[in-house]
């Protein structure tokens, strides 16, 4: 066989009921000339066992290491990528048989550096996965990727593009190790460091993401706040922001405004959920944090960011399912 084209990075922890299916999505891909790495990080179920069934396959290889992290066993998968492209793919969900021929096709038709994708939520894995049927191509110059974004009008999610090798090694572009929530960051230094994408969307899938699983990280995340979830968050989105405000590719104001946003609807959504006599201190600095960030930085309030500060100023008068 060719050398692969394409290279699948798979973190695999402690996901036994979803990795058969999983795996199975990217071994019956339309284009055959892949690499798959698996990377268990310290799996105490039957997932290894599952993986090793798929090295009957030439085109699956698997690595193990001490559990430490989805971002760590990403970033061990990209010490064995060999490719031109490669694609980070979570392990309890599915893709459809002909996303990476539908991909490089888009990569070889419009030159791009990197190819952004839609998914389709799940409530269980799919016996039988359908085509995914194209209906438009968006190619989009850095500028604009960046400031769909922050906008979320395009995913942060490692799943939801692919991009060429040389963007991430070029620019030693890692996931942030211990962090939750380390899409975030780690997309905006890859759209960062492209000169233009492709953004596709088009009818099933194409990549099928499983809600709700119970054990993943983002349902822990939401069933289960506390203050070093916060801490993680606060350390990502200002990374983000402090390395686009150095990388100069968006007005200082648009980002300034940004950032102030995610300040406030942060500090809004967990002081609610875990404001106590214990940690009053921390929200008060926090605060005063965001207060200064607006006064230092000359920001005029949307009314959003309006009804935003006057939740944070007068927590009581509003609940947490109605913030904003």
């Amino acid at each position: 066989m060719m050398p692969a084209k394409i290279s699948i990075i798979v973190p695999i922890y402690n996901v036994e009921t979803y990795l058969e299916n999983a795996l199975t999505s990217i071994q019956q891909q339309s284009y055959r000339n892949l690499k798959v790495i698996m990377v268990n990080d310290g799996s105490t179920d039957h997932s290894v066992e599952i993986a090793q069934q798929f090295l009957q396959d030439s085109r699956f290889i698997l690595v193990s290491q001490e559990n430490q992290g989805l971002s760590a066993a990403r970033n061990t998968g990209l010490k064995y990528v060999d490719s031109e492209y490669v694609y980070f793919f979570d392990s309890d969900d599915q893709i459809a048989p002909n996303l990476i021929e539908t991909v490089l096709a888009v990569f070889n038709k419009s030159k791009v550096d990197l190819v952004s994708f839609e998914s389709e939520l799940v409530s269980r894995q799919k016996e039988s996965l359908p085509s995914f049927k194209l209906t438009n191509i968006k190619v989009v110059e850095k500028k604009e990727l960046l400031m769909r974004l922050l906008s979320k009008r395009v995913m942060a999610t490692a799943w939801s593009y692919i991009t060429r090798t040389r963007v991430l090694l070029d620019n030693n572009i890692l996931f942030p190790v211990g962090k939750k929530f380390e899409d975030e960051n780690t997309a905006a230094k890859i759209f960062s460091s492209i000169n233009s994408a492709a953004i596709l969307t088009g009818k099933n899938g194409p990549y099928f993401y499983l809600q709700d699983r119970q054990g993943s990280i983002m349902t822990e995340a939401h069933n289960h706040a506390n203050l070093s979830q916060l801490d993680d968050r606060r350390y990502i989105f200002k990374d983000e922001f402090l390395f686009l405000k150095k990388q100069d590719d968006l007005p200082i104001d648009y980002l300034n405004n940004w950032y102030f946003n995610k300040l406030l609807t942060t500090y809004n959504m967990y002081r609610n959920l875990l404001v106590n006599d214990d940690n009053r201190s921390y929200f008060k600095s926090y605060k005063n944090e965001i207060m200064s960030f607006q006064r230092e930085n000359n920001i005029k309030p949307t009314i959003q960011m309006r009804k935003r500060l006057l939740k944070m100023k007068y927590p009581l008068i509003t609940k947490l399912r109605n913030y904003l």
